[in-house]
This record gives C-alpha cells, sequence and structure tokens, in this order.
C-alpha cells in the first residue's frame, strides 16, 4: 500500500550500536531502523563503526575497520542512510569506556550537525542518559522533535551497581534524566513498569508508549537441537542449560558456579554462555577456580549463527542481582522464547520479566542471587521434559502473538506519525 508522503518523517536515529555489533541492542535498532522505512519514513541513522564485539569478518572488512581509519563514513546499507563516526573498540575498563562515549557523543554531534540535514524526529535510545543531551541539541540545531527510547532505567542502573557513589554526580545525573523527560515529546519504553515508573516521577501519561523488545519470527524458529553448531561443540547429545548476551556486572553470573557444581555428576548437563562483557574476565577466573568441567565459555557468534545456538538449549537461563530486573527487561528472553525455549528467568515477582514469563506459561521465575531456586527450577524442567516443551510452546505462541517484529514495529511508526504529525507538541 503506498503511503502519503504528507504521513512520512525524516527520522534521525542517534544510536550508540548498531548491526553489525553483536550486542542486542544494535540488533534491534538495526531491524527498527529497516522497519521504519519500509513504513515509508526516511530514516538516517548517525551511529559508531562497529566496535561490540565484532565478528572476525567485521573488522576484516575495510567498510567498517579500514587500515586507516576515517573520521566518519556516510553510506546506504539495506536502504537505510548510515552515518558511522570512528569509535575505538570496545575495552573493559569503565574509565576506557566513559571517554569513548565522550568521544562519540562530541563527534556525533558535529557530524549530526553537518551532515544529517534538517530532521522532523530524533529518536535517541537509551542508555547511555547523556544521549539525551546530544538528542536535545540535535533537535534545536535541526529543528526537529525528540523521542525517547527508554531501554533500560538510567541512572538507576550505575547507582544500583556501585559505579555511581558520589551524591553530588548521582544528583546531577538524575538532573539531566529529568531534563531530557521533560524535552522529549513522547518516550518508548520496553516495559510497562517502566512507563509506571516515569509516571510516578511526573512524566505525563500521555508522553509514555509501551515499545517493548521484538523478535523477528521469521527468521529466529525452533529448529532441531542436533544442528551443525551443536554438533561442532559436543553439545548435541547434551541437556544444555544456556545463557547467551552481555556479561555484565547486573547479571552476577558468577552464581553459575553454585548452580553447576549440583550437577556436575550428570554427565550428560552442560551450561553453555556465549558473550562478552565487563564481567568475562570475572566469570572466567569464577569458573577456573572453581575446577568445574560443565560450564563452557564462548564468545560472541556471529549473528547468522544465532539461531543454532538457542536451538541447542534445553533451557534459556537469565539470572539478575537483586534490584536490577525493575531496571531492564533482558532481550534474551524474548529470543529464547521466539526459538521455542523454556525459561528460568531471575526476576522480582512485580516486575515486567516476571509478568512476562507468568502471563505467557514459558517458563519459571525464581529469586534473584537464589542459587538453590535456580537449581530447582532447572530440575523440573529437567526431569518433566513434556513440562519443558508444553511452556517452549507457550513462549513461541505469545511472542508471536504480541512480541513479532511487525506489530512492535508498527507501534513505533504509529508514536513517530503522531509525533511528527502533531504541531502542538
Amino acid at each position: 500500500m503506498e503511503i502519503p508522503a504528507e504521513h512520512m518523517a525524516k527520522v534521525l536515529m542517534l544510536s550508540l550500536v548498531f548491526g553489525p555489533d553483536t550486542v542486542s541492542t544494535a540488533n534491534m535498532m538495526t531491524e527498527l531502523a529497516q522497519g521504519l522505512q519500509e513504513c515509508g519514513h526516511e530514516v538516517t541513522v548517525l551511529t559508531s563503526m562497529p566496535h561490540y564485539n565484532p565478528a572476525q569478518e567485521v573488522l576484516s572488512n575495510p567498510h567498517y575497520r579500514a587500515k586507516l581509519p576515517k573520521l566518519y563514513t556516510d553510506v546506504s546499507e539495506r536502504g537505510v542512510r548510515v552515518i558511522r563516526v570512528f569509535m575505538p573498540l570496545k575495552g573493559r575498563k569503565v574509565w576506557r569506556r566513559a571517554l569513548d562515549y565522550i568521544w562519540f557523543q562530541s563527534l556525533t554531534l558535529v557530524i549530526g550537525v553537518l551532515k544529517a540535514g534538517r530532521q522532523d524526529v530524533i529518536f535517541v535510545p537509551s542508555p547511555p542518559i547523556t544521549l539525551g543531551l546530544n538528542g536535545f541539541l540535535l533537535k534545536v540545531l535541526l529543528h526537529g522533535k525528540m523521542i525517547y527510547d527508554v531501554r533500560e532505567l538510567w541512572p538507576d542502573v550505575p547507582v544500583r551497581m556501585g559505579l555511581l557513589k558520589n551524591k553530588l554526580l548521582i544528583r546531577l545525573a538524575y538532573a539531566v534524566e529529568n531534563f531530557v523527560y521533560r524535552n522529549s515529546v513522547a518516550i518508548t519504553s520496553i516495559a510497562r513498569s517502566f512507563n509506571a515508573n516515569l509516571e510516578a516521577r511526573g512524566v505525563p501519561k500521555k508522553k509514555l508508549y509501551f515499545t517493548p523488545n521484538f523478535v523477528d519470527v521469521e527468521w529466529l524458529k525452533p529448529l532441531p537441537k542436533d544442528n551443525a553448531f551443536a554438533r561442532e561443540h559436543g553439545l548435541d547429545n547434551k541437556f544444555v542449560i544456556f545463557y547467551a548476551g552481555n556479561i555484565g556486572l547486573s547479571q552476577g553470573l558468577e552464581i553459575l558456579t553454585k548452580v553447576a557444581v549440583d550437577f556436575e555428576a550428570d554427565r550428560d548437563v552442560v551450561f553453555l554462555v556465549i558473550g562478552d562483557g565487563a564481567a568475562r574476565l570475572h566469570l572466567e577466573q569464577a569458573v577456573k577456580d572453581s575446577g568445574l568441567q560443565n560450564i563452557c565459555l564462548l564468545p560472541f557468534q556471529p549473528y547468522r549463527r544465532v539461531p543454532e545456538t538457542y536451538a541447542t538449549a534445553d533451557v534459556s537461563i537469565s539470572p539478575m542481582k537483586l534490584g536490577f530486573s525493575y531496571d531492564t527487561v533482558p532481550s534474551k528472553i524474548y529470543t529464547a522464547m521466539a526459538a521455542g525455549r523454556p525459561v528460568v528467568a531471575a526476576a522480582e515477582s512485580d516486575t515486567e520479566t516476571a509478568m512476562l514469563i507468568q502471563e505467557s506459561s514459558a517458563g519459571l521465575v525464581v529469586t534473584p542471587e537464589s542459587a538453590q531456586e535456580m537449581i530447582d527450577a532447572i530440575k523440573q524442567l529437567r526431569n518433566s521434559p513434556e513440562l519443558a516443551t508444553w511452556m517452549g510452546q507457550n513462549a513461541r505462541r505469545w511472542v508471536v502473538a504480541h512480541y513479532s517484529k511487525t506489530a512492535v514495529i508498527d507501534a513505533y511508526d504509529k508514536a513517530i506519525r503522531r509525533v511528527a504529525q502533531d504541531t502542538r507538541l
């Protein structure tokens, strides 16, 4: 169906990560940009060179990582204009990543003003919250309106982690957050609980939209457990407890050494962890110190292999430290559900994560940081294959019905059209 030109919007997406980076937010923003372009919008993405755990084939591609680095590139990628600024490969040290953020924000502001052109909507996914400041400046300089996309509640996350302890800095961070919310004409978020939190903080309800994480259910489907990836790693005849994604400070993945020891005598059980992040080295050391042989750590896999990796799983787990489920919803849960795998998620009962698992009957919810509850949940699914199969089927049906790429991009499309067309905003 042809979309009337007057209903289209020029959208500038300012995102720290974008495909082919392998982190989930990069995949999500790539799919969203392409989806909005297909809806009839004119999308420009302002982002970084691939730097967040890129695959080797990306590192060797001169388009992304030339021997003589370019300050920026401006090309069309699958029909979407993508402006990339130079970014060093992601480091693990917090101070180094903070400097990289400052570099990214400074460069995107200059390049965005010089190259992006006038825009109707500036779309800014978080974190970090400071990107909202760039969004504000770009909306003023490019004469647009800002939509802020809340994927984690910041600065709640770094405060809860203990990364922000100075009271003055905490007050400043919340002041920045409130400034960004006030200067956004719309706020999209991945959790209903986030919207309730923001409304309680004084954000007008009319600004808030529920736009959950989504999955391309045509690409990510239930596949046979016996697949090439499983055979390569000797997992085709194992009961695999699977984690994929960011190995960060909020997940507390060291709990796996406490859980895995309970299954050590069962040679058919393997804990498979795929990913990287600030806590990867700590996890590697914890596994080494434990002497456990039933935990397998692998780096991020190429995006095309994601369906195979999830198909290898019998149970997908999502550990989380106490309190952190209030600030985020792990996208890995939606991915596991699309793959038709039951989920064991650590989350408080009144969080979006718990609501998702319970309303879909897609798995089991356990108390964060409780190794025993996670052990019991895994054993329940291990000993009741019919229950695990039933939950996996429920998961797949629920994602197709409520969290497909088509359904969620439609929600973003409606928000953008309303913002672009409403002269009162």
